[in-house]
């Protein structure tokens, strides 16, 4: 009995495909967290919090470069943060701001140079 628990408990092969299930365990944990927060925060009225970082598509596209899977490490990239990521270092500062924002800017300063201030 012991020789046959030391030949399945005391293998490389196990150890790493229990760390391989653990890591890539916890990568999609992120990665489908991250599209349930991405998909619910689309919804009128409903806000969670931010996402992660692509920690879990990056996990995710390591582990398949380390098991050999090649191009589907590209899997990885679509976390939607990095989609964000994107956008944002792509849109142009300022966008956000509406007319109407910049109405009552106006009419803030006229105030203030009116009163004195």
């Amino acid at each position: 009995m012991s020789e046959w628990f030391d030949r399945i408990f005391n293998s490389e092969e196990l150890d790493t495909f229990a760390g391989t299930l653990l890591i890539g365990g916890i990568g999609a944990f992120f990665y489908i967290m991250n599209w349930l927060i991405f998909i619910n925060n689309m919804i009128p009225g409903r806000k969670w919090s931010s996402m992660i970082p692509p920690l879990g598509g990056l996990i995710i596209a390591v582990l398949i470069l380390i098991l050999g899977g090649g191009w589907w490490a590209l899997i990885g990239l679509t976390d939607p943060c990095i989609f964000l990521i994107v956008y944002s270092l792509i849109k142009r500062p300022g966008k956000d701001r509406t007319e109407t924002d910049e109405i009552k800017d106006k009419e803030e300063t006229e105030e203030n140079g009116r009163n004195g201030e």
